[in-house]
């Protein structure tokens, strides 16, 4: 599997990835009105939100009625639709494309839902890899912690109930979630993430995650004509972690 920038695209894709409630949806929030402050092409995606399937998902979850093949199938059309609609050709156009989990979600969810690691794999072949993918390494209790602060209690899937681990969702959550993190420590290594430490203050990840984002991308040739770069970025702000979920 080859990145965007080994397949000569002119845009870059950065990816971040990271367990429920590891606080990564705020990080790339936070990158995403960094670059668009010194007026560069931007596009955000995320996870399961394709307009083809995410009604199907939304009911199937509802009704708990969605097996690991068919949670893993759901999730891949989800990804192939925006990817050949959305993806391609804003990195054709010479965007920065910035995703909220990549197909490495797939690779650790389906796997520990019980999938074989070789068909996960095999579905989602047609893709390349994000040019930077950044895995945001939080404690299980920190994960924890910061969902539940956000809200009364964890979502059906999200603590893994529908593998009947536990009949309690906080202990259900700690298994689920941990096989999930086994997963992305190996994958971590084979696809070599920036790992960035998650039990950090949200002020002080973004700054790592800035500056490698500078000094690993050429920020200048994704710069609009028509917008200028502020002569002072904002510096990394604190911010509300938005709620994250087992989707």
């Amino acid at each position: 599997m080859k990145t965007f920038a080994e397949l000569d695209f002119p845009g870059r894709l950065i990816a971040v990835e990271g367990l429920d409630g590891s606080g990564k949806s705020t990080q790339i929030y936070l990158l995403k009105r960094w670059l668009e402050s010194q007026g560069l092409k931007v596009y955000f995606s995320e996870w399961n939100s394709s307009e083809l399937v995410k009604s199907a998902t939304s009911k199937g979850k509802k009704r708990e009625l969605l097996t690991p093949t068919t949670f893993s199938l759901i999730h891949a059309t989800d990804f192939a639709d925006r990817y050949e609609r959305h993806l391609v050709p804003l990195l054709r156009a010479g965007y920065l494309v910035l995703c909220d989990r990549y197909i490495f979600t797939a690779f650790g969810r389906d796997v520990v839902r019980g999938c074989p690691p070789e068909w996960v794999r095999g579905i989602y072949s047609f893709a390349a890899l994000p040019d930077l993918t950044f895995f945001f390494k939080a404690d299980l209790e920190v994960s924890l912690k910061r969902i539940l602060d956000g809200r009364a209690q964890l979502k059906y899937f999200e603590a893994g109930m529908d593998l009947r681990l536990s009949p309690d969702p906080h202990e259900s959550f700690r298994i689920f979630q941990g096989r999930i993190l086994e997963q992305y420590l190996a994958l971590s290594t084979e696809f070599n993430f920036l790992v960035v430490n998650a039990n950090e203050p949200v002020e002080n990840q973004q700054a790592v995650v800035r500056k490698l984002v500078a000094q690993r991308v050429n920020l200048a040739r994704f710069r609009c004509a028509e917008r200028p770069a502020r002569k002072t970025p904002p510096p990394p702000e604190k911010a509300v972690e938005p709620e994250e979920t087992e989707s």
